[in-house]
């Protein structure tokens, strides 16, 4: 074979290789535009929210991806929210709020006492959970609310502001009210309904993601 032709076909086993490649990279990079927007979309998706919103229950249960903004729903508040008599709930002073929920926090008692020294209230301390009485109890919550068995009489105001304790299931119930709370506070539409939380509570329904009740229901509020 002469020189010449040596060459020519050189030149053509190199053209055919170059074009291989270049159909190589044409399919790797069609199915990486393909795959990627997927990607992206999952990767963007909060545990249980989209985009600006959280999920409603219902909309966890379902599994639907088709429609994100669907049953976009507001987060509720914490136990510690519910607890300070001098902060906000919704806009609202916290004892409004509670008796917005048709819950009483309780009255305020000028001759109760707080704090480790056992202060008198008097008439200025209102901000101080120790210095009310009474209030609504745990007994008039249906019974599931009451996950770790309080007494009946037990305040909901004593379960949210004085108990707490470490371990997956301490104290569940501390949680549960703040959450029926929630569910029952007008102006908002809270992640959980009512019903949805004490079946949570007692175990009817399985907690989304497979964690905590306690952890589940502090991703729901602020």
């Amino acid at each position: 074979m002469s020189n010449s032709n040596k060459d020519s076909e050189i030149m053509e086993n190199q053209k055919e290789e170059t074009k291989h490649s270049i159909d190589k990279g044409r399919r790797r990079f069609g199915k990486a535009g393909v795959a990627a927007p997927i990607l992206m979309t999952l990767a963007s998706q909060p545990a249980f929210g989209w985009g600006g919103g959280m999920q409603c229950m219902s909309n966890m249960m379902s599994g639907n991806l088709s429609d994100p903004s669907r049953g976009n729903c507001d987060l509720g508040w914490s136990p510690g929210g519910w607890c300070n008599p001098g902060g906000k709930v919704n806009n609202m002073d916290t004892i409004w709020a509670w008796n917005s929920t048709t819950f009483e926090y309780g009255t305020y008692d000028p001759a109760a006492t707080y704090g480790p020294q056992d202060k008198i209230c008097g008439i200025d301390k209102q901000n101080e959970s120790e210095c009310y009485s009474g209030g609504a109890t745990i007994g008039s919550l249906p019974a599931g609310i009451n996950a770790n068995n309080f007494g009946s009489n037990t305040t909901l105001r004593d379960i949210i502001c004085k108990t707490g304790g470490t371990g997956p299931s301490a104290n569940d119930t501390r949680h549960c009210v703040a959450a029926y709370l929630n569910a029952s506070l007008p102006g908002i539409n809270y992640i959980l309904t009512q019903q949805q939380v004490i079946d949570l509570c007692d175990g009817t329904l399985a907690v989304p993601g497979g964690i905590s009740l306690k952890t589940f229901l502090d991703s729901t509020w602020q």
